[in-house]
Parts: C-alpha cells; structure tokens; sequence
C-alpha cells in the first residue's frame, strides 16, 4: 500500500516527504482554525475556568507567585503551573477569555506535535504521524478541554512526554547516560505533579507497571532511567514551590489540596453527582469521537504487532481507566491522559488498514453523531423559545458539522488523504470555525454573569455584591470585584438594608435538563422550573426599600440550564439597571 496511508486506487496528496516537511505548520493552522474561533467570546464555563482564570488575577494583584487566591480567599484545588502559564498570556494580550484559555491551546497543540512524532517513529511513515496528530486535535475531547482554561491540557502535554521518554529510554537498543529522554522524563514529571498534582506521576507508573508485569512480562533495562537521581531533580522541582506554600498557609495548602481535592473526591462523590459503575467505558466511546468507532481496527492492528512499543501504549491508555475506575468523583476528562496512546495505535492501524472500513465503525460513528444531536436538541427544549430562539441556529450547525466530520473521518480512513479528502477535511474545519464563531456569540448574548456585568458596569470599591441562590463563580471574573455567596434570603436584606451601594443576584427560577427529562417520563409536571423561588425574591423587593431591579435570564452551558434572575441594586453611584 503506497505511502502506508494511501489505498492503491487513491492518489496521494500528503506523501512522506511532504507530511515530513509541512507536517508541523499544518497541524498549527489546524489547531488555530478549530480552536481560536470562539475561544474569545464563549463566556468562561462555571465552575472551574472563572475560578482559574481570575485566581490568576488575584495572584498577580497580590504580586505573589506562590499561592492562588480566588473571590479572596485561599484556593487549594490545583498547584501553580496553569496560573503561572495564564500570568504570561494575561501580561501579553490583558485580563480576557482568550488569554485565559490560551495556555490549553498551546499545549494541544504541543500535544499533537507529540503524538505526530511518535506515530512517524512507530509507523516509519510521517504522513501517518500527520495523521495522527490531525486526529488528537479532532477528537471530540480534545476540542473541548482544548480551549478551556482548566489545568487538564498542561497535565496531558507533561504525561504525553513523559510517556513518550519511557519508551525511548526502555526500547531503544542503545543509548548513553544522562541523554535528552533522561531530562525530558523527569522535567516532565516534575512540571505535570506542578500542572495538577500526583495524577501525573501515577500515570505513568501504573503504565510501567501494566507493561512489565501485565503485557510485555519481559525483563526492561531499568538502570537507564536513572531513578535516584531523576527522581531528586523532579521533588527538587516540586519542592521549590510546596516548601514555600506550605510555609506560608501553615500546611494548609496539603491538608485541603490533597486531602479534600485528591483523597476525599476518590472516597465521596463530589457536587452530588452518582456514581455509576463503568462510567468511563461509556464516556470513553464519546470523549474520542470520531476515532473511537475505529476501536476494533486498533484492536486487531495491535495483536497482529505486538511489540514492547505497542504494549506500552496499551498499558499506557488503560492506565488512567484502572486509577479512576474506582474513584467516586466521576467525570468524562479524567481518563484524557491514556487518549495520546489511543492516537498512536490509531495511526499503527490506519497503516495497515484494509480497504474495507468494517462495517462497526460506520455504524459507531454515525451513532455518536446522533447521540450528540439529541443531547444539543434536549438542551434546546429546556424552556420551550428561549433557548430555541437565541442558540437553536449555532447547535444545529454545529451538531451537523460534528455528524459531517465523522462521515469525513470514514472516508479518510477508507481512502486516505487524498486531494478530495483532503478538501473535505479543509471545508468541514472551516464550517466548524464558522459554528463555534455563531456559538460563542450567541453563548455570550445568553450569559446571565456577563449580563450582570453589563447592567453593574464600573462599581466602586466599597461596593458589597452578595449572590442569593445564584453562586455562580463567573460573576467575580465579569466583576471583578469579591461577592458574597449564600443561600440565606435573610442575609441578603440585611445588606440591602445597610447604608452604602449593595448589589444582590437572586435566582429567581431555573430550567434544568434533567426536569425535562422527567416532566417526558411523567415523574415530575411537564414546563416546570425545577427550581423557583419566587416568593422569596418578592419578599425581597417588598422589603428593601430604594432599591431597583431587574431581571436576568441566560443559559448556562456547564450545567445545562436555563436560569432567571432578578439583580437587585441600591446605589447612588450607579445608573439604574437597563
């Protein structure tokens, strides 16, 4: 088969020495094209990228590059390297949503560059390494954690390549000590635990232990890792920022980090969600749609090479599912770091595919394309109008884009790049910019914190903001300004009661998803808000004498829902609410 990538009736259009040549700036303009659109105007999701990007702020308010603080108080959840990276781009292009989602981008990007290179290095073939850094940029995961501004991406980039310098390290015939994978293992150790903690190195432990005991079942040169003295510069890395940390919160920083945010998350189930058995099995199959429908391909592609390479990547994939498959807090992207080994079999199995692309992955793929439909349909039917008014064009774009690109990925995979493929590949990118650009438009036009901001505009120093129901942490990064949140009605009329400007944020009724769910299975009444504090919030305005109000009502994309809120304000310095 020419080209390994190319069936014998196809023409090739990416060879070797072409892939070999343009291969990095291709998955650049690919990466800039799929993630850059959007990214400025998509409002920053609750919970966690407020909370990221304006503890950076705070940090750089406070001129400390030690501890990050979020709405004024200490925040234990992540050590520093995501805000250090945000820092940077926030001193480079200002305080706004790019900027903080900038640094996932980047090390998307990094990422691809990553798995290219160690796809052309297994296949032999850089076309297929091109490939396969295509296919990590589209994965379905990838495009959404690649533009947040969470710490998963940095993690992912640190454990790719620490990954990556085990394998050269432990499989090459021959190599001198202290050479660059040496660096590149440890560096990357000591800067992943920095990103998001022990998640990074118990990845690739657990791989190594796969692989040794488990796949391979072969003696491995252990000496050239040079354990003691790698691992004294990754702790010695660690070390120069959690000496100073714990110091300064008096071990406090480890207490809560790593006993509430490691160890208690993996005992309790965080937020209320449900544990449910097998959870990442099935996300599994939609977190790396399209190429997840290749599962079987892959399957059989690895068995036919089974190779101390290939049964570390095995090992390597399986290792994030073996870790969290008992750990009570349950969410899609935590496995993210075994998806880079699941890329590079991919490219192994598109090399030696056959012509005919089994029958299992069209029908997988076009399932996912369906599953994601119905998921963006039922958002839209929260609150019949509503949403289906303002967002119902940028999801049905974007949900047909999702179904066209695994189409396109079918037909890539059958007939490899060729110069209509390739053209196909090129349209569908540009029509997934174009939707995510109306997608974060309309998000933004939807966004009850951002409208908030809008209404607040320029607040004074001494100004007191309190969220009634409503904790939403997006409100400090739109205000910038520290608020205070509870659930106590009693609390809030007290402010409004005091002298001095004050702003209150009341939910005042909320559309969720899962209430429409069951208004349709006919255990809860059909149109109903599945939460409504109504009364409470005219008790409020009743009783607050001076003050204005007006009422708020957006959509929240991180929880699927439609709130209204009444923003309540009494102030001399501020125009009355529009």
């Amino acid at each position: 088969m020419p080209n390994g990538v190319m069936g014998s009736s196809a023409t090739p259009f990416w060879n070797d020495q072409r892939s070999r040549q343009h291969g990095w700036w291709v998955l650049l303009a690919l990466a800039l094209l799929l993630y850059l659109p959007g990214t400025s105007t998509i409002p920053l999701m609750d919970r966690d990228e407020p909370r990221f990007a304006h503890a950076t702020v705070e940090m750089m308010d406070r001129d400390t590059w030690t501890i990050p603080y979020f709405n004024g108080a200490y925040r234990f959840d992540k050590p520093p390297l995501t805000y250090w990276w945000m820092r940077l781009h926030y001193a480079l292009l200002g305080v706004n949503e790019l900027a903080a989602r900038l640094h996932s981008i980047v090390a998307v990007y990094l990422t691809a560059l990553v798995v290219a290179r160690m796809a052309r290095k297994l296949t032999q073939n850089a076309s297929v390494g091109l490939l396969a850094g295509a296919a990590w940029l589209t994965s379905l995961q990838s495009l959404v954690h690649g533009r947040l501004c969470v710490a998963d991406m940095p993690m992912i980039l640190l454990v790719a390549l620490a990954c990556w310098a085990l394998i050269e390290l432990l499989t090459e015939p021959t190599l001198r000590r202290r050479n660059g994978w040496f660096w590149c293992l440890w560096l990357s150790l000591g800067a992943g635990f920095l990103a998001k903690g022990p998640i990074a190195w118990l990845v690739p432990a657990l791989a190594l232990v796969l692989w040794r005991w488990v796949f391979w079942k072969k003696p491995l040169p252990w000496s050239r890792l040079q354990a003691v003295p790698g691992l004294c510069l990754a702790v010695a890395m660690v070390a120069a920022w959690g000496v100073p940390a714990l110091i300064e919160t008096n071990g406090a920083f480890w207490k809560t980090g790593m006993g509430e945010h490691v160890v208690k998350r993996g005992k309790d189930v965080f937020n209320g969600r449900k544990f449910v058995p097998c959870f990442y099995l099935l996300t599994t199959w939609l977190s790396l749609f399209p190429w997840m429908g290749f599962a079987l391909p892959v399957w059989r592609s690895l068995r036919a090479n089974w190779t101390a390479q290939t049964s570390f990547l095995a090992a390597w994939f399986i290792a994030p599912q073996v870790i969290f498959f008992f750990y009570a807090t349950q969410l899609p992207h935590y496995v993210m770091p075994g998806y880079p080994a699941f890329i590079v079999l991919l490219a192994l199995a598109w090399q030696n595919r056959r012509q005919e692309l089994p029958a299992v992955a069209k029908w997988l793929t076009l399932g996912m394309a369906a599953l994601i439909a119905v998921g963006w349909i039922s958002a839209m039917q929260i609150q019949q109008g509503s949403i289906r008014d303002l967002m119902g064009s940028a999801l049905l774009v974007l949900t047909c884009v999702l179904a066209v690109g695994g189409a396109v990925a079918c037909a890539v995979w059958k007939q490899g790049m060729t110069h209509r493929n390739t053209g196909l590949v090129c349209l569908t990118v540009v029509l997934t910019s174009l939707s995510l650009s109306l997608l974060g438009q309309q998000l933004r036009a939807t966004s009850v914190p951002v409208r908030v901001a809008e209404q607040l505009g320029t607040l004074p120093s001494d100004m007191a903001l309190h969220g009634c129901g409503y904790t939403e942490p997006s409100l400090v990064f739109y205000t910038n300004h520290t608020w205070q949140f509870t659930d106590d009605v009693n609390e809030a009329k007290r402010l409004l009661q005091q002298s001095g400007p004050v702003a209150v944020v009341v939910l005042k009724r909320e559309w969720t998803l899962d209430r429409w769910f069951k208004g349709l299975l006919g255990t809860a009444p059909k149109g109903t808000a599945a939460k409504d504090h109504t009364s409470i919030v005219q008790e409020l305005e009743a009783e607050s004498s001076g003050v204005q109000s007006q009422k708020v009502a957006g959509f929240n994309v991180a929880r699927f829902s439609w709130a209204e809120v009444v923003l309540v304000v009494k102030s001399s310095h501020l125009a009355p609410p529009r």
